[in-house]
Formats: C-alpha cells, structure tokens, sequence
C-alpha cells in the first residue's frame, strides 16, 4: 500500500469511528493530528511510504505499527473493540 492509501485507510478508520481529526501540512508531508482523552497524536504520511508517528503522552510508541497505533487511537476514543478471536 502506498503512502497516498496509507493516508487515506486511516482517516476513513478514523471517520468510521466518529474520531475527529485536523489535517495539516508539516515538513513536506500531511499531518494528521488527533487528540484523545489520554493522548496527543501527530501522524505524518510522506510523499515516499514513510510514516512518522508522535504520541505526546507518559508511554512510548517505539516499535508500534500504524495499524497498533490506529487500534489504540480508536479504542482511546470508542473503548475496546472486539477484534476476534486472538489465536
């Protein structure tokens, strides 16, 4: 998937679960900022695939896909959702 469907899956997981979001332009890539309850997010998608992701928070992101960060992102907002079956 490249960065332009990146961005896009995300703000329309975002949009599905009623999480509003601010869009930007920041060091020649969107941002995308996203404030929850317990956290300051800024999500920036790069014209090249790289995505760089800031939780302003007590709890490290090191490590964190973009799909674990947007799981946590809507569960911050909408409480846990039932994923399934963890095999």
């Amino acid at each position: 998937m490249n960065g332009m469907e990146q961005l896009l899956t995300f703000i329309a997981r975002l949009k599905e679960a009623k999480i509003q979001f601010a869009l930007d332009c920041q060091r020649e890539a969107i941002m995308v900022t996203v404030v929850t309850p317990l956290a300051y997010y800024e999500v920036e998608f790069f014209a090249d695939g790289e995505i760089d992701v800031q939780r302003f928070m007590a709890e490290p992101l090191e490590g964190m896909t973009l799909e674990e960060i947007t799981n946590v992102v809507i569960d911050e907002m909408t409480g846990p959702a039932d994923r399934g079956p963890k095999d």
